[in-house]
């Protein structure tokens, strides 16, 4: 996994796939893959500001796009180790990149989401606040001091 920390930082908490994570081919189902992803990556999006406080007072943040790549499957009873880091953002959006590891270290599936910041008053994607845009600069700093040229990285984001 040390490679793999260098350019995903952020680490979440393992799991396990179960049997009713499985399909009818006796691997794990799409739909938990990507489930993997936005469970395990809730915690980073809390770590940098999204939390309930910041829900309370009027915003938010919607996926507005995934890109989603299996490379290798999941069986019952294999570990998944999911990894993240935010790979790009503006004022209004944060792409984050997301690696699922099997217990070798693997690469097993690669995720891309890109997430817009709302107002939950006009239901509108907004810019984010001082504070919170500053908190994700410095997590984007810290997240992309290693680069990830060997991915290929699909989604973008427009740069004004």
């Amino acid at each position: 996994m040390s490679s793999f920390k260098k350019i995903f930082p952020y680490v979440a908490p393992s799991l396990t796939v179960s049997n009713d994570m499985c399909d009818q081919n006796g691997h794990m189902n799409v739909a938990y893959y990507l489930q993997a992803f936005d469970v395990n990556s809730r915690d980073l999006f809390e770590e940098i500001g999204f939390d309930g406080d910041y829900f309370q007072s009027g915003y938010s943040c919607f996926a507005i796009e995934d890109s989603l790549r299996y490379l290798r499957e999941f069986l019952e009873g294999d570990e998944i180790r999911s990894m993240f880091r935010i790979h790009d953002f503006n004022e209004k959006v944060i792409h984050i990149v997301g690696v699922l590891l099997d217990s070798q270290d693997r690469l097993s599936a690669i995720s891309e989401t890109l997430v817009v910041h709302i107002d939950m008053h006009s239901r509108k994607a907004s810019g984010m606040p001082d504070q919170l845009l500053k908190k994700v600069k410095d997590v984007h700093r810290y997240h992309t001091a290693c680069p990830i040229d060997d991915f290929d990285i699909r989604l973008k984001i427009r740069k004004k």
